[in-house]
């Protein structure tokens, strides 16, 4: 009977190291992003406002279909293998890149797999923002620049910033305006928590926090 005992032990062990809990089953395949229907450009334009802060606790969660059209618009893949929804410098590939804070934990969007990579199963919401409400959205974009794809093309870190920046610029608004289409409220915040989100994602030195985005479904939505 020991025998078989060590056996067994001997079977989980490598099950484990074989097939470690919690790996790439964390990660979440985004489905297909809306890419026709909803509102018009010009009737989203016409009613693009920033949420009210205490608005955030009554909104409902994100859906994965939603949150799927909104990280695509902001900077997915729209014509072929080199067109974003987003202009880049000099045709380069997205320099900025989205965290998404959950209450199931953060993940990082993946443009080229339009899926999100578990960064960490920790909920972040309530770490990240100076303002109160922020903890309350049930979901926030966090915008950091991609020093690693920036260097590539750029030596001056001048140059880094205000592209990263630009590119940012360009990306919010375009959640805005999917956000608007979807009937989901959201904010922009450049003022942040940096040195809490550097740490608690582990980036690198210099990447840089450009801002967050709270959000979440308005009721009746």
């Amino acid at each position: 009977m020991f025998t078989a005992f060590k056996r067994l032990c001997v079977f989980l062990l490598a099950a484990v190291v074989l097939f470690p809990v919690g790996s790439a089953d964390a990660d979440i395949s985004l489905p297909a992003p809306q890419r026709t229907g909803g509102s018009g450009v010009f009737d989203v334009l016409g009613s693009r406002a920033s949420a009210v802060g205490g608005d955030f606790a009554s909104m409902k969660d994100v859906s994965l279909e939603n949150l799927s059209t909104v990280l695509w618009a902001a900077t997915g893949l729209n014509r072929g293998e080199k067109g974003w929804t987003v202009p880049m410098a000099m045709g380069m590939e997205p320099y900025v890149k989205i965290y998404v804070a959950r209450a199931d934990g953060t993940f990082l969007y993946d443009w080229r797999a339009h899926a999100l990579k578990e960064v960490s199963k920790e909920d972040i919401r309530g770490r990240i923002g100076k303002q109160d409400f922020v903890a309350k959205a049930p979901c926030t974009l966090i915008f950091v620049s991609d020093s690693a794809a920036l260097s590539r093309k750029f030596k001056d870190d001048d140059d880094e910033e205000e592209f990263a920046a630009v590119a940012a610029g360009a990306m919010t608004q375009n959640v805005y305006l999917a956000s608007g289409a979807l009937g989901i409220g959201t904010r922009y915040i450049r003022s942040a928590r940096d040195d809490a989100i550097e740490r608690i994602l582990s980036l690198r030195d210099d990447d840089d926090v450009l801002c967050i985005m709270p959000m979440g479904v308005k009721p009746g939505a």
